[in-house]
């Protein structure tokens, strides 16, 4: 506004014309913004607003006297941010039963506090399943130096294991760490190479993984974690989608051919490996497709632009005009006949289904929502398991 006040005719109209420049601004803010679309949409990491100061590192000793149903309160409210309603929704109570056990709790606690002076650390062993699931959760820590918390992993009440770097989230579970009474959030995870097998020990700063005389130490990142468990639907998906993992597997195999590989670097594109797929209820049957323009965007004029709405045929490289789909044979859960389209990072389904151990499955199964909501991916190998892959955002045309 200063550098181009010279160009303002009518001071009278200085307010409207300061509001244009503003409003001109955060549109072109928006339309530079990856397409990719983010977790942080669907959560709010804000810090809890009333964290008690005696809920601290001694108490994580203390709350293994308390009753499964007491740890899951306390956690939730106090260590993870949720107000009294949310963790009654979230653990299916009312919200009196919730302040009800929150009381009991806290009354516990407070007589056996005095006890507890002298123990600060948690030790367990993990095995090797537990190592090598937490060598996959490790994956999808983020690398954002602004939000440290995200570069992490969330182990949480009942072992279970969370990272996201805000396009994926990964869910596994440390059985060894069922007992674990309160969440704690461990990072950064940089140059730190795992043992196959070790002995964790949780104290007040960090936390120490012990392996065959040598020692790594890994801080414990202060505040709660984000609110994760909000971002898993609750509500049934308008499709679920069951694939074989055999067929996935070779499928993903093909595909890979078709990616960087025949997708060449330019000095006006830039190539995201993204991959569509078409979900036919009709005929029951998911086509991964791919093709020599798909993937590719630029900047032009302030706006993202996608290789297919170019005027110009100006394809990095000068390649020939392609198109290539692997339709598979899957089994669909839906009360409706359309097709769905969506399209994802091929790169971070991938890592999806290595973290989730498809190879070992017999299916992998596969929910979709509206445009715009997450992709869960679930293993009948546990449960407990599951991954969030937001989808790429597609434009009415594409």
């Amino acid at each position: 506004m200063y550098e181009n006040l010279h160009q303002l005719r009518k001071p009278d109209r200085f307010r409207p014309w300061l509001h244009s420049i503003v409003r001109n601004a955060v549109n072109s803010h928006h339309r530079r913004r990856a397409v990719q679309l983010r977790l942080e949409e669907t959560f709010y990491p804000e810090p809890a607003a009333h964290t008690e100061e005696e809920i601290k590192h001694v108490v994580r000793a203390a709350l293994r006297i308390l009753s499964a149903e007491h740890r899951q309160v306390i956690a939730h409210h106090y260590f993870k941010g949720y107000s009294y309603a949310e963790t009654a929704d979230l653990l299916n109570l009312t919200v009196e039963t919730v302040r009800g056990r929150l009381r009991r709790a806290r009354l516990k606690l407070k007589g056996e506090l005095h006890k507890m002076s002298d123990i600060q650390t948690q030790t367990t062993e993990l095995d090797r399943a537990d190592m090598d699931a937490l060598k996959k959760v490790i994956g999808f820590v983020s690398d954002d130096e602004k939000r440290p918390i995200l570069q992490g992993v969330c182990l949480d009440t009942g072992g279970r294991a969370t990272a996201t770097n805000g396009h994926i989230m990964i869910i596994r579970t440390l059985k060894n760490l069922s007992e674990l009474a309160a969440p704690i959030v461990l990072g950064p995870w940089s140059d730190i190479q795992l043992p196959e097998q070790a002995t964790l020990k949780i104290a007040e700063e960090t936390a120490e993984i012990q392996s065959n005389g040598t020692t790594l130490q890994v801080p414990l990142i202060e505040g709660p974690y984000v609110k994760y468990e909000q971002v898993i639907p609750q509500e049934d998906p308008s499709m679920r989608v069951s694939i074989p993992s055999a067929l996935l597997s070779h499928a993903l195999n093909l595909l890979q051919d078709f990616m960087e590989a025949r997708h060449p670097e330019s000095d006006t594109w830039q190539y995201r490996p993204r991959v569509d797929l078409h979900l036919s209820p009709l005929t029951q049957t998911i086509t991964f497709l791919t093709s020599r323009d798909t993937g590719y965007a630029r900047e032009d004029n302030g706006k993202s632009q996608y290789l297919h709405d170019a005027k110009d045929d100006d394809s990095p490289g000068g390649i020939a005009d392609w198109i290539f789909q692997v339709p598979l044979n899957a089994k669909f859960e839906t009360s409706s006949e359309d097709t769905l389209r969506f399209a994802v990072n091929f790169a971070y389904l991938k890592q999806i289904l290595h973290a989730l151990d498809f190879e070992d499955s017999g299916e992998i199964t596969m929910e979709f929502r509206e445009q715009g909501k997450a992709i869960i991916l679930r293993t009948p190998l546990n449960a407990e398991w599951l991954a969030l892959l937001m989808p790429i955002r597609l434009k009415s045309k594409d």
